[in-house]
């Protein structure tokens, strides 16, 4: 890494690190509210991330005025910093969420794979508390669910987004070759693993989510049918600023190939977002490498 790229990545963790040290003399809960708001200020005023949130919203939803999107873009933010402060801060988000609110039939398709040693897998997307089903799992039923991780390209953030995450449940494989022979070893161990689908992928199949064409990951659905895994759809949808989360485990998705199963997917994960937009990543360039993407 150059001098000047390291500087610029110092530069841009600074805030970071300077919320991260004194947001600790805060209770935790508004410490959660607090890295909400600064978040919806910072996407607010952030351009590049801003611009893609106003494109992304253009693209779904045409007909929604400038003003509403804006304000739109302030709430994603919001709700974005509230799920990365618990993640950030992970370790003591284990001990103060408030209780879960858990329903839907795939909790007990996972308990029965569990019972039977099989593997288990989990899909989902970058959505409200996007790992409160796998705190659930560990800390409720005891079954440490692994993740699939992008590890961030910034060196000084990336050591606490990896600990906050792996807080979660382990292991937390980085994406790539190494990562994914490691994720082989667990799922044929009989291990439990989440996957984020939701997210562009450049050699994924090219499938409908939003209404919308985008590369669309394969890899949940072939694993789960060449390790015979239930794969169960979660979500952890957040109902208020206090910090109250439902966490939806739906019916585990079916299909004889893997286009089908993920379009299912797209299809589940759509339906989530759709019934509360504020809640997604629109950040992400989802829909990159197709037409005005």
């Amino acid at each position: 890494m150059t001098r000047r790229a390291r500087l610029s990545y110092l530069i841009s963790f600074a805030p970071i690190y300077v919320f991260l040290k004194l947001a600790r003399l805060v209770p935790f809960r508004r410490r959660v509210a607090l890295g909400g708001a600064l978040a919806g200020l910072a996407l607010r005023h952030f351009p590049p991330a801003r611009k893609r949130v106003m494109a992304n919203l253009a693209r779904i939803y045409p007909e929604m005025a400038p003003e509403a999107a804006r304000a739109r873009c302030r709430a994603i933010g919001r709700q974005l910093g509230r799920t990365l402060t618990e993640i950030l801060f992970g370790t003591e988000h284990q001990t103060k969420h408030l209780p879960f609110n858990v329903s839907g039939p795939g909790l007990e398709a996972i308990r029965a794979a569990h019972a039977a040693g099989k593997p288990i897998l989990l899909v989902s997307a970058h959505f409200g508390q996007w790992d409160a089903a796998r705190i659930y799992l560990r800390d409720t039923l005891g079954i440490e669910v692994g993740a699939l991780y992008r590890p961030n390209n910034n060196p000084y953030y990336e050591p606490y987004l990896a600990e906050g995450a792996a807080a979660s449940g382990t292991p937390l494989v980085p994406k790539g070759n190494d990562g994914f022979r490691m994720l082989l070893r667990h799922l044929k161990g009989g291990g439990a693993f989440a996957i984020m689908a939701d997210q562009y992928h450049f050699t994924g199949a090219v499938l409908p989510f939003m209404g919308a064409d985008a590369r669309t990951a394969l890899t949940p659905a072939e694993l789960a049918l060449r390790y015979n895994a239930p794969l169960v759809p979660c979500f952890g949808i957040r109902r208020d600023a206090e910090g109250r989360i439902d966490v939806v485990f739906e019916a585990p998705i079916e299909g004889e190939t893997p286009e089908e199963m993920m379009r299912a997917f797209n299809d589940r994960a759509t339906a989530r977002i759709e019934a509360d937009p504020d809640q997604w990543l629109w950040p992400h360039r989802r829909w990159k490498g197709m037409e005005g993407g």
